[in-house]
């Protein structure tokens, strides 16, 4: 037998695991003396070995639990879902290291980096699935892939562009600058879609009146103050419309 500072050496884990595992009856001791000290053996071993086995696999305690108490009943169905969630775990892990790697070229490339404007940028990168699902069930597919295709040919340049013209807005609101400059900002910033995009974007929108986009999903980078700024701004410039000017 084996006290249990033997047996956490022998196995690798420490005594707090052990005992864990015991008070969870995953791993039982094979004799607890009268003053409460704990033994195993070899069985205790194969028992251990289960256990490390599946936590490797990423089950939870209680899903070995489970397992340990249903006599691992149904273990290759356990086996198939596990890997299925893994699965999905490993796609959010590589979409996760994609929009990061993503955002560190963006970072690296933007002259100034307001951390507001940066997380949001990552934010996008991050939820691009969600927000293509949602705006796939407001608008036309085809529409929605249009504007996803030309963001994908042009992600670091656009969300650099985006950052810049976004904060030079803001600083603008606080510190009032010339009309011809600003006019500029605002063009170049409706200008980061398509003018093509944007008519038949708004031509589709005018049907949804009461329309409001998810502000969970799609975050402003303005203010509610900066939103009402820049909307009146663009229309004392005459911008913002479909047509051509």
């Amino acid at each position: 037998m084996y006290a249990i500072g033997q047996f956490s050496k022998k196995t690798g884990l420490s005594v707090r695991a052990l005992r864990l595992y015991s008070d969870k009856g995953l791993l039982e001791p094979c004799f607890i003396s009268d003053a409460g000290h704990r033994y195993y053996n070899d069985d205790s071993i194969e028992a251990i070995q289960k256990i490390v086995t599946l936590k490797y696999l990423d089950y939870s305690l209680e899903d070995i639990e489970e397992i340990v108490c249903n006599g691992e009943q149904q273990l290759i169905e356990s086996f198939m879902f596990q890997k299925l969630q893994l699965e999905k775990k490993r796609n959010q892990i590589e979409r996760v290291i994609a929009s990061l790697a993503q955002a560190i070229e963006i970072g690296k490339r933007s002259e100034v980096i307001d951390t507001s404007l940066y997380l949001s940028v990552i934010f996008n990168l991050l939820k691009e699935d969600e927000q293509r699902d949602y705006l796939k069930s407001i608008l036309p597919e085809e529409l929605v892939q249009r504007i996803y295709d030309f963001f994908e040919m042009n992600v670091i340049e656009s969300n650099q562009q985006y950052i810049l013209l976004a904060n030079q807005l803001k600083k603008a609101y606080i510190q009032p600058v010339k009309d011809a400059y600003l006019k500029s900002l605002i063009e170049q910033f409706f200008s980061l879609i398509p003018h093509d995009i944007v008519v038949e974007l708004v031509d589709v929108l005018k049907e949804y009146e009461d329309l409001k986009m998810d502000e969970w999903l799609f975050p402003s980078p303005f203010t509610k103050e900066e939103e009402e700024w820049l909307i009146s701004q663009a229309e004392r410039f005459g911008l913002g419309g479909t047509g051509d000017e």
